[in-house]
């Protein structure tokens, strides 16, 4: 099991090993007992190539922008930023020919719980060595950020591969606690990418980051009660409201940027990537609402 130890200012990390039946990825396997249901094969199949599909795209990207962020001297993590890329892109490729077959959807999740683990403790080393070490264009936060989305990604595949959803009560906490953080750190990214003349875009940006950190706050308050379903669709209904308006904001951010109508930082694959992220976060309460 591969222990990874932080600075003191950030949490300690225990990956493990996705395929030790001790590991925190085997956190679904008891989760029968806790009123879960089982998928059937065509909700294993599509749940599967849904998550790999729009993941393993994710994973390839955040390669590209840790790579692009590193200091030219780091060429050792470049070159397995490169490398990354590579794979992803291969999974990736993969992911969309794999037949809809619930044993060849196995081995594609399987090889893809693999290759993802690989890319977490990879990106928790880059943020090690950028403590102080590494200069670089890399906010720290952006290192943690990519990281938690593979740690995400890593329970969300085994949750599948195992065949069980989560009671839905869960997944309304969870899910939102987690996309809410990171719409809340999106916002934060931009409003630090654009230039410090953009000043409505930045004002825009910031106000954005202080509402969904209050959400994040609101969200994880409901873990400690008994939400009923009609304060959880109440929830949900004031989360989508926030996430389409950020949603929108991204999307004319993405359309300013590659127009070279704003002064930026910002690269138009990151503009694209956060708004494509904000769709997920859409799509996923979509699920949840129908739950309930």
């Amino acid at each position: 099991m591969t222990t990874i130890i932080l600075p003191r200012f950030l949490p300690k990390l225990d990956l493990g090993d996705p395929t030790d039946p001790t590991s925190i990825y085997s956190d679904y396997d008891n989760i029968e007992e806790q009123g879960s249901t089982t998928l059937s094969d065509q909700e294993y199949i599509d749940r599967s190539l849904e998550e790999n599909q729009f993941w393993l795209r994710i994973m390839m990207e955040h390669a590209f922008f840790l790579r692009a962020g590193l200091p030219p001297d780091a060429t050792r993590l470049i070159k397995q930023a490169e490398q990354f890329e590579t794979i992803f892109e291969k999974q990736l490729d993969l992911a969309y020919k794999t037949p809809a077959d619930p044993v060849q959807i196995s081995k594609l999740n399987e090889d893809t719980l693999v290759l993802t683990h690989k890319i977490a403790l990879f990106k928790q080393n880059v943020m090690e060595e950028s403590f102080c070490k590494l200069r670089g264009f890399n906010f720290p936060l952006l290192i943690d950020h990519v990281r938690r989305e593979a740690v995400y990604f890593l329970k969300t595949l085994k949750q599948i591969q195992s065949r069980r959803e989560h009671p839905v009560t869960d997944d309304v906490i969870d899910e939102n606690i987690f996309f809410l953080q990171i719409m809340a750190d999106h916002s934060k990214f931009i409003a630090h990418l654009l230039d410090p003349q953009e000043e409505t875009l930045i004002n825009i940006s910031r106000d954005f980051g202080k509402q969904f950190e209050l959400l994040v706050y609101q969200a994880r308050n409901l873990d400690f009660g008994s939400p009923s379903t009609e304060v959880m669709r109440d929830q949900l209904t004031i989360y989508k409201g926030a996430a389409l308006e950020l949603r929108a904001f991204k999307e004319q951010a993405t359309k300013l940027i590659e127009n070279c109508q704003v002064r930026s930082i910002l690269d138009p694959k990151l503009a694209s990537h956060v708004t494509r992220e904000a769709a997920k976060f859409l799509s996923i309460i979509d699920k949840l609402e129908s739950r309930l």
